[in-house]
């Protein structure tokens, strides 16, 4: 098989993967104000009719994933990293500990939920919440420290 042949059934497995997890080619239909039909053409691993950038982006950014780009990105020999985003780290008190891992749980609940919405659970899907279920840890950490901390009379 050539890499050109390669790539292209990648991007279209990918493809597929982003249309079910934003609800079908219906719901995409409807997110890119196009037919059903076309969606079902993109979702065609045979089919040449691919996404256009503009709807990747919609339906990546609807899905929450970047799917498509993801797999782009290693064609091209290259991983994506999702931006850190900014987390409040304790100040040594327990409630700020604990809502730090409340915020955890809460994204560890959505990544997992929009995981399992299309009824399965793909790899692709467990390297998501894998890195919500690492942050969670380290909430977690920080706030088992915290407490320590205080058992320990260091902190108040």
């Amino acid at each position: 098989m050539r890499i050109k042949d390669l790539s292209f059934y990648q991007r279209k497995a990918a493809m597929a993967d982003l249309i079910e997890r934003v609800g079908g080619p219906t719901r995409a239909g409807q997110l890119l104000t196009v037919t059903q039909q076309l969606m079902s053409r993109v979702k065609d691993r045979d089919d040449p009719t691919m996404l256009t950038l503009d709807g990747k982006l919609a339906l990546e950014l609807e899905c929450g994933e970047p799917v498509v780009t993801r797999v782009e990105a290693e064609l091209l020999g290259f991983r994506l990293e999702p931006i850190a985003r900014p987390v409040a780290e304790p100040d040594g008190t327990p409630f700020d500990a604990h809502a730090a891992v409340m915020a955890e749980v809460a994204d560890l609940c959505r990544s997992f939920s929009r995981s399992v919405a299309d009824g399965k659970y793909s790899r692709t899907d467990a390297v998501t919440v894998g890195r919500d279920l690492a942050e969670l840890r380290r909430s977690i950490e920080r706030f088992d420290r915290v407490h320590a901390a205080i058992l320990a009379g260091v902190s108040a």
